[in-house]
């Protein structure tokens, strides 16, 4: 895995960058020419979808210069986009997590064909297989006749396991609805 840069300080990012917290852009004030810009940057994404700025020639994820900005330090650990949505950066929806809280917050594998999380179809049983990780490990969490049962097990685990995770509490508040 790539080093995240911390090689900014917190002076030249306020001095070239400014943040608007209702939209969550990063303005470049000044490229690196020294010239008056004052537009939006980072509004491209990575191949990760993540929003990324060019400065002195090097690349950095828009939303840690956010987090610098904001809060004048770059954040100790990864940052979570709460909301699942990589390009959102408005501050509120940015937490700093470290690596396994922030696989707690991850969608759906780009493989999965159950079209549920946590959830897949084991041939041999010829049922559904719903499963969740905790501390690296795989837990298995049972096999059902459909995949909406699979699922609830999973929605269950995940509550139980992540409680603090964004998904997590989302679930919650379904389940509380539905009852």
């Amino acid at each position: 895995m790539k080093k995240l840069r911390n090689d900014l300080s917190f002076e030249r990012v306020r001095n070239d960058f400014d943040y608007d917290y209702v939209v969550g852009c990063l303005i470049r004030k000044v490229d690196n020419h020294g010239r008056i810009v004052n537009r939006p940057c980072g509004i491209k994404s990575n191949s990760h979808g993540y929003g990324r700025v060019r400065i002195d020639d090097k690349m950095y994820l828009v939303h840690r210069v956010i987090w610098l900005l904001v809060y004048g330090e770059w954040p100790n650990g990864e940052i979570d986009h709460i909301n699942g949505n990589r390009m959102d950066n408005r501050i509120e929806n940015l937490r700093v997590v470290n690596k396994s809280k922030n696989m707690h917050n991850r969608g759906m594998n780009r493989n999965n064909s159950s079209g549920y999380p946590g959830v897949s179809f084991h041939k041999a049983s010829n049922k559904y297989q719903a499963q969740i990780t905790v501390d690296s490990k795989v837990i298995h969490l049972g096999f059902f006749d459909s995949k909406e049962e699979a699922y609830l097990a999973y929605q269950l685990a995940k509550i139980k396991y992540h409680p603090t995770s964004p998904i997590a509490q989302e679930y919650l508040r379904e389940l509380t609805y539905a009852a």
